[in-house]
């Protein structure tokens, strides 16, 4: 098969690696350009000075380092209060090198690098894996360090827990990439590391073809299709604090919410993180736009546009949504990176059959809009009130026997666990109405499990 026709995905593994100061001190201490930086366990009420503005009022919460060498800008830590520099730093490649080394060990996984440059990287060709460090994942308080279960009350100022990334190059084969999963868990599980995965972590899929380019225009119109139309079923099999409920997994729908009242509006819960429904929830309305108008603004005005890409990419929104198609009119020729499609919902993870089965989902969905771009043909739901069946869509997909199974399970789990629980309605704030109902008599569901816990295995890869 020719390479602008193959389907290819690759994994970004969000996750908080744990690190004792003797650790970080022994590596730095192996080099004779940091030997004489000081770790800093406590560096009191700081923060990251190059960050985004959703996190300027987030703490600083891991060590930091007295170092007399330039510092990256990214790196520069400011107090809270008075927004003077500190005259100390935080992470820049001290964690990813003990990772790094770790990654190494893997048979085939010796060329594992670290990757600072800006933007996403582009080239995957002298590595399986690359490492960067995730500024938008917070350290731990002391009370969540002991909470993890990875160190005791009297080791909890010692330890670390330092947001990094783990990139994956291309893979065509979900199977591989669950092997390959597993292998960076165990790895990073070994020899006195460790890591934790919460709920701010996550694990992004992006989809594309061999060669870079582009999929088709109606290919991406389809696929941004289904992708509206199933939001609600995918969400089912999520946790509540993944169901586009905040600014980095927005609801795709959002672009398409009408005023209200409506003739039949839905119904939702607005709930905290862990999907309990508090004192000070309120009840809201929404509704959408038909779906002869939304397919109208998918197909017929991006299809008339000077430009249709980049009328779809403006209809569609920026990167933080559930789906993020700002990536997918990336143009190689340009010097730019692959063009992709992200699927950001999913929780994080390095479970290998959370893997295999989304990689299969996602890539599987691909593939079925880009056979009704082949063919000319649509998915035969063409309004809100006709029957959104998950099932009819997975034998579409083809969808293997197994990951229906898998996701089967889920669904009930989680149905039975938060029943009341959906994603964030799509309404302004003038929408919201009857904002003193009151849920104290209302009985709170358990509270969301730990990211770690192992989940029943259906199938191996």
């Amino acid at each position: 098969m020719a390479s602008h026709n193959i389907i290819t995905f690759g994994l970004e593994y969000e996750l908080k690696l744990r690190l004792t100061k003797s650790q970080i001190q022994e590596e730095l201490s192996s080099d004779s350009i940091s030997k004489n930086i000081q770790v800093v366990t406590d560096p009191g009420q700081v923060r990251l000075i190059h960050v985004g503005p959703q996190y300027l009022q987030n703490s600083y919460l891991n060590f930091a380092f007295r170092d007399s060498q330039p510092r990256p800008q990214r790196t520069t830590l400011v107090n809270k209060t008075t927004g003077e520099e500190c005259e100390y730093r935080g992470y820049s490649t001290e964690a990813l090198k003990i990772m790094q080394k770790r990654l190494q060990t893997i048979p085939g996984y010796q060329t594992t690098s670290i990757y600072q440059g800006k933007g996403k990287q582009s080239d995957f060709s002298s590595a399986r894996l690359n490492l960067t460090h995730d500024e938008s994942l917070n350290g731990l308080t002391k009370t969540a360090k002991i909470a993890t279960g990875l160190c005791t009350p009297s080791e909890a100022d010692t330890t670390d827990f330092v947001g990094t990334e783990i990139v994956t190059a291309p893979h065509t084969s979900p199977e591989e990439a669950c092997d390959e999963v597993q292998k960076i868990s165990a790895a990073l599980r070994s020899d006195g590391l460790d890591y934790h995965i919460d709920d701010e972590c996550a694990m992004h899929i992006h989809v594309g073809k061999q060669d870079g380019s582009p999929f088709n225009i109606k290919a991406l119109q389809h696929l941004a299709y289904l992708v509206l139309i199933y939001e609600h079923e995918f969400a089912r099999w999520f946790y509540p604090s993944r169901r586009g409920n905040n600014f980095e997994t927005k609801s795709n729908r959002l672009e398409f919410a009408t005023e209200c009242p409506s003739p039949e509006p839905q119904h939702a819960y607005l709930c905290d993180e862990a999907g309990n429904i508090t004192e000070g929830s309120v009840e809201a309305v929404w509704n959408y736009q038909p779906l002869s108008d939304i397919r109208k603004a998918i197909f017929d005005d991006v299809d008339s546009a000077d430009d249709p890409f980049r009328a779809f990419v403006k209809l569609m929104g920026d990167k933080g949504h559930i789906v993020n198609f700002s990536y997918s009119a990336r143009d190689i020729t340009n010097n730019q990176p692959a063009a992709t499609v992200e699927f950001r919902q999913h929780q994080g993870t390095l479970n290998g059959d959370d893997v295999l089965h989304w990689a299969r989902h996602c890539t599987a969905l691909v593939a079925l809009a880009q056979k009704y771009a082949d063919n000319n043909t649509q998915h035969p739901i063409t309004t809100w009130e006709d029957n959104i069946d998950i099932e009819h869509l997975w034998r579409e997909m083809k969808l293997p026997e197994s990951t229906r199974h898998f996701y089967r399970q889920r669904i009930q789990e989680f149905d039975e666990r938060w029943p009341d629980v959906y994603q964030t309605p799509l309404c302004e704030p003038d929408m919201v109405f009857d904002d003193n109902v009151d849920f104290s008599g209302e009985e709170s569901e358990d509270s969301e499990p730990s990211m770690t816990e192992e989940e029943d295995v259906q199938e191996k890869c």
